[in-house]
């Protein structure tokens, strides 16, 4: 039915119609807000604050997920010494070599030194018959300007194990002989020998070298 635009009831009616309906409307959707909240939170967590419990959940299903894509963690590496140096080609060497390894032997010798010469193909036949089963052998020496006496001793001694150049971070091992050598574990941390020296001074044969290798293997 038509109404007229401009009678005084009819706008009153419609007023009071209008602001009824408004408020009906309104409380409608305060009631739908506040269920959508609740759930949000029941979906997060019981805390009170729903991003931080998003933000803690996530940290937790990464670290299980890491935890089945990489397996068991191996032991905290803490090794006694840090050091990085290079190879004769330049490739770069650190103590995260010795995690690779069940032993490292480090044997410190010069070009100019006889018994460090005279043992090294000795060395490299205990590389070849042990590293099967962990062992690596390195030679390091600081004498740079030999460096052709050290291509002759290398390919004399048919050598296959790591040479390296000789860094500061190796003056704690230094016994004022050559050949000095150490052995590492695969922590990195410094072995003794029964012998009861960390530094075992002086050239071997390979049964007395052997002898000190399995001790550690």
């Amino acid at each position: 039915m038509p109404v007229k635009k401009h009678d005084p009831e009819v706008n009153r009616f419609m007023k009071r119609t209008f602001f009824r309906s408004v408020t009906v409307i309104t409380a409608l959707m305060l009631c739908l807000s506040l269920v959508s909240c609740s759930g949000s939170k029941k979906q997060t967590s019981s805390g009170d604050d729903p991003e931080e419990t998003e933000i803690t959940t996530t940290e937790e299903t990464t670290g299980d997920t890491t935890g089945y894509e990489t397996g068991a963690l191996e032991p905290e590496f803490d090794p006694d010494f840090k050091f990085s140096t290079t190879d004769r080609d330049g490739n770069v060497y650190d103590q995260t070599v010795f995690a690779e390894h069940e032993v490292t032997m480090i044997n410190f010798w010069e070009p100019w030194c006889g018994p460090c010469v005279g043992e090294m193909p000795e060395l490299e036949s205990l590389y070849e018959d042990y590293s099967d089963q962990g062992l690596l052998i390195i030679g390091v020496y600081s004498d740079m300007s030999m460096e052709d006496s050290v291509d002759d001793v290398l390919s004399s001694s048919g050598i296959t194990y790591p040479i390296l150049h000789y860094t500061g971070e190796f003056d704690q091992f230094q016994s004022g002989y050559v050949p000095t050598t150490i052995f590492v574990d695969r922590q990195g941390h410094v072995l003794t020998p029964s012998s009861g020296d960390q530094l075992v001074v002086g050239s071997n044969s390979y049964s007395e070298w052997a002898d000190i290798i399995e001790e550690f293997l």
